[in-house]
C-alpha cells in the first residue's frame, strides 16, 4: 500500500497520507484546492474533487476509505448515531403471583373498579400468547438488524415483509435469537452443503415460539430452528429469475462474448482493499512481474453497502473504459449467503452491459453467483490473477514465436535471395561478354569502316586542296601582278609630284614660320615672315603687302 485517502469528520476534506516521494508530492500539488497540514502530516483537499483524487491516485495502489467509494457513487449520508443496546431479554418471565392492582386500598361502594397493573396487564397478554399459540410455527419474512448485533451473545433483529416490487416493509416483528438456540442453529447453519450464514437482507424460514416480555411489553418472537433448504432455494429462485430476464433481454451473454485483448495490461479491480482476496490477487500479481498496470476502486464485498458502491464502480470504469482492458470483480471465498449480495438484478444488468470484459472471481467453484454466469468466470481471485498473467506470458511467447519464425523465414530468404543474386551476377557476366564480344566486332567493323571512309574524304580534301592551291596561286600572280602595275604607276606619280623635281624645274616653295605649306596668297599677311624654298637654297622674308589675282 502506498497511502491512504480517507474522508474528514467534518464531511468536506479529504485526507492523504503518504511516506515522501517527490512523485506523489507533485500530483498533490496538481490537485485545486491542497492544503498541508503540518500537525496532521497529511494534505487535506476539498471532498468535492473525490472523483479527480480517486482517478490521480488509485493508480499508486492507494487505500481508499469506503466513505470514499459512497462519496464517488453519490450515496454519502450522515454518519447514524450508535443503537442503544438492547436491553438481554430473560428466556422466561417469571409467572405472576396473582393479578396485582395499581392501588392497594380496598374499594368502598361508588369508588371506580381496581386497575390492573403493566406488569400484570403484560403477563396476561404473555399467558394469553402462549395458551393461542401454545406450539411453535413457521415463519417466513427478511432479516434486518442481524449484523448489528454481531459478536454478541443473544442476537435480536427483526424480520419484515414487503409487498412485491416495493423496498419498504409493510410489516415487520421483533427476533430473539438467544445463545443457546444460536450456539446450535449458526454452526449447523455454515456445516451445510452448502454453507449458509445468517445476514441483513436474507429471506429465511424460521421455527419460533411466540413471547412477550412483560417488564417492557414488547412482543418478540424466539427463534428454534431454521430451515436452510428454503433459504438456499430461495437464493437459487432469485438467481434464476435474474438470468431468465437476461436471456429474455438477449443480455445473458452479451459480457461473455466480448473479446478478450491480447495482452490486457491495464486492469481495472473492484473489491475490498481489506479482503484477502484482494491480497492474493495483488500478491500474485506482483510476484509474475509481468507489467500489469492495476487501478483500485475500493467497494464493501458483502452487506448493504455492496451495491451501491459496486454499481458507482461500474459506472466509474464504464466512463473510463478507453484507459483499461479488462475490469476484474474479486473478493475471498465465503458462504453461499455471502456470495448472494452479488446476486441483484441491477448490478446483473449494469455487469452484462459493461463496455469492458468483466472477470469474475468472487468465490469457491461450487458457488456460483449471478455475475459468474453472465462474465468470464474464474474460482477464486488468485485464478483470475493467474488468467491475466498467462495472457501476458502467452502474448510474449507468442511474440517470441513470432519473431523466431520471421529469423527463419528472413534466413531463408536471404539464402534463396543470395543463391538467386547469383544465378543474375553469372547471367549478367555472361551477357556483357556476350555484348562487349558484339561490341567489339561492331566496333572493328566501324572503324575500318571510318578508316575507309575517312582515306576518301581526306582523297577528296587533298584534291580539293591542290585546286584550292593552284587556284590561290594563279589568282595572287595575277593579284601581285596588278597590284606590281599599279605601284609602279603611284610611285611614277609620286616621282613626278616629288617637290624636288618641281623645284628642279623652277618653281619656289613657300613656308611659314612653323614650316607650313602656304599654297595660297590668301593665306599669306602684312608683316608675316616666310621662308622661300628654291632648288639650290632658302631665303627668309618679311611682307611689306599682300595683293590678290583678281577673280
Amino acid at each position: 500500500m502506498t497511502g491512504t485517502v480517507e474522508l474528514d469528520q467534518d464531511g468536506a476534506h479529504l485526507l492523504i497520507r503518504f511516506p515522501y516521494r517527490e512523485d506523489l508530492v507533485a500530483l498533490v500539488k496538481e490537485l485545486p484546492g491542497r492544503r498541508w497540514d503540518p500537525k496532521g502530516k497529511l494534505w487535506r483537499v476539498p471532498a468535492t474533487h473525490a472523483e479527480l483524487v480517486f482517478t490521480t491516485f488509485s493508480r499508486h495502489l492507494f487505500d481508499f476509505a469506503s466513505e470514499i467509494s459512497s462519496l464517488l457513487a453519490g450515496t454519502l449520508k450522515p454518519k447514524e448515531a450508535p443503537a442503544p443496546e438492547r436491553r438481554r431479554a430473560r428466556t422466561e418471565a417469571p409467572p405472576p403471583t396473582g393479578l396485582p392492582l395499581a392501588d392497594a386500598a380496598p374499594a368502598t361502594p361508588g369508588d371506580p373498579p381496581p386497575a390492573l397493573a403493566i406488569s400484570a396487564l403484560n403477563a396476561l397478554v404473555r399467558d394469553g400468547l402462549r395458551q393461542l399459540f401454545p406450539e411453535a410455527l413457521w415463519v417466513v419474512g427478511e432479516i434486518v438488524d442481524f449484523d448489528k448485533s454481531a459478536g454478541r451473545q443473544h442476537r435480536f433483529f427483526q424480520l419484515i415483509e414487503k409487498a412485491r416490487g416495493e423496498a419498504r416493509p409493510f410489516a415487520a416483528v421483533e427476533v430473539a435469537l438467544f445463545a443457546s438456540a444460536a450456539e446450535r442453529l449458526l454452526p449447523a447453519l455454515e456445516q451445510h452443503d452448502p454453507p449458509l450464514a445468517l445476514r441483513d437482507g436474507l429471506e429465511v424460514r424460521v421455527l419460533v415460539r411466540l413471547d412477550l416480555w412483560p417488564a417492557t411489553g414488547r412482543f418478540q418472537i424466539v427463534v428454534q430452528d431454521i430451515d436452510p433448504n428454503f433459504t438456499l432455494g430461495r437464493l437459487a429462485l432469485t438467481k434464476e429469475q435474474i438470468l431468465r430476464e437476461l436471456a429474455q433481454k438477449g443480455l445473458a451473454e452479451r459480457n461473455r462474448q466480448l473479446g478478450f485483448p491480447v495482452p490486457a495490461l491495464r486492469i481495472g479491480v473492484l473489491t475490498s482493499p481489506d479482503a484477502d482476496g484482494w491480497n492474493d490477487f495483488l500478491r500474485h500479481v506482483q510476484e509474475a512481474r509481468v507489467g500489469l498496470d492495476l487501478t483500485l476502486f475500493p467497494i464493501k464485498v458483502q452487506g448493504l453497502d455492496l451495491k451501491p458502491m459496486l454499481l458507482a464502480g461500474l459506472r466509474w470504469f464504464a466512463t473510463n473504459a478507453a484507459d483499461f482492458d479488462v475490469l476484474c470483480i474479486v473478493r475471498g471465498g465465503g458462504s453461499r449467503t455471502d456470495l448472494a449480495w452479488f446476486d441483484d438484478r441491477d448490478v446483473a444488468f449494469a455487469v452484462a452491459q459493461h463496455p469492458l470484459k468483466v472477470l469474475v472471481g468472487i468465490g469457491h467453484q461450487r458457488d456460483q453467483s449471478v455475475l459468474d454466469a453472465i462474465a468470464h468466470s474464474e474460482k477464486t481471485p488468485t485464478a483470475v490473477a493467474e488468467l491475466l498473467v498467462r495472457g501476458v506470458e502467452a502474448a510474449r511467447d507468442d511474440v517470441r514465436e513470432r519473431a523466431r519464425r520471421l529469423d527463419t523465414a528472413v534466413a531463408e530468404r536471404m539464402v534463396a535471395a543470395r543463391e538467386h543474386l547469383g544465378d543474375v551476377l553469372a547471367a549478367v557476366r555472361r551477357g556483357a561478354q556476350t555484348l562487349l564480344a558484339n561490341a567489339a566486332r561492331e566496333l572493328v567493323a566501324a572503324s575500318r569502316e571510318i578508316g575507309n571512309a575517312a582515306r576518301h574524304r581526306l582523297q577528296r580534301a587533298d584534291a580539293r586542296l591542290r585546286h584550292v592551291a593552284t587556284s590561290v596561286r594563279h589568282g595572287s600572280e595575277r593579284r601581285f601582278d596588278r597590284q606590281r602595275s599599279g605601284l609602279e604607276q603611284q610611285a611614277t606619280r609620286i616621282r613626278l609630284l616629288d617637290p624636288v623635281r618641281v623645284l628642279a624645274r623652277g618653281f619656289t616653295i613657300v613656308r611659314d614660320a612653323a614650316g607650313k605649306v602656304l599654297p595660297s596668297v590668301a593665306r599669306i599677311h602684312k608683316d608675316q615672315t616666310i621662308r622661300v624654298l628654291w632648288r639650290d637654297g632658302h631665303a627668309d622674308t618679311r611682307v611689306d603687302d599682300v595683293h590678290g589675282n583678281a577673280p
